[in-house]
């Protein structure tokens, strides 16, 4: 697939139903990353909801989405 995120490995089918588990867990997490930036720049929450919110993610999982907020922080202008 061209034009996918730098965290997804090249080769991946269209059926994100077929997709391994963990890469299923990584796309979820970087859809709430961006639904989080964009309602944050759109004045809709504020920051500790952004901050519960990784809180609330698995301790393991917790790098990922925050290297994926400030990702999405960098990109999503509104």
């Amino acid at each position: 697939m061209s034009g996918q995120s730098n965290y997804l490995p090249a080769g991946l089918p269209h059926n994100r139903a077929l997709w391994p588990a963990e890469y299923q867990e990584k796309e979820q997490l970087d859809l709430a990353a961006s639904r989080l930036i964009k309602q944050f720049r759109m004045q809709k929450i504020h920051r500790t909801a952004v901050l519960v919110a990784i809180e609330k993610t698995p301790a393991d999982q917790q790098p990922f989405f925050r290297e994926r907020l400030n990702y999405w922080q960098g990109v999503i202008k509104v």
